[in-house]
């Protein structure tokens, strides 16, 4: 898991963004975006926090193949933080 604390008007653009865009699912704090990177295929999960700060909880990154999809699972500080940084710069798509 990695937190990042966020000026006011990231952090209200970045939740705004999810709640519109990203999955929920009920009675849960955490959101599921959905990235392409460079043709790779992410599920980013979030957390908003208290005082600006969002947290990335994990990520899975997603192979397609002709047998069905493969996953892994993503807990690495410096991954999680990079997409972390994605999701801050271009919003959730």
């Amino acid at each position: 898991m990695v937190i990042r604390q966020l000026k006011e008007k990231q952090f209200e653009s970045l939740c705004n963004s999810l709640r519109m865009k990203a999955h929920a699912e009920p009675l849960e704090a955490s959101y599921t975006v959905n990235l392409k990177i460079n043709g790779a295929e992410y599920a980013v999960k979030v957390q908003p926090e208290r005082h600006n700060k969002m947290a990335v909880l994990q990520a899975l990154r997603v192979y397609r193949n002709e047998y069905g999809p493969d996953y892994e699972l993503i807990t690495t500080g410096k991954v999680l933080s990079s997409l972390l940084e994605i999701l801050i710069f271009q919003g959730v798509v």
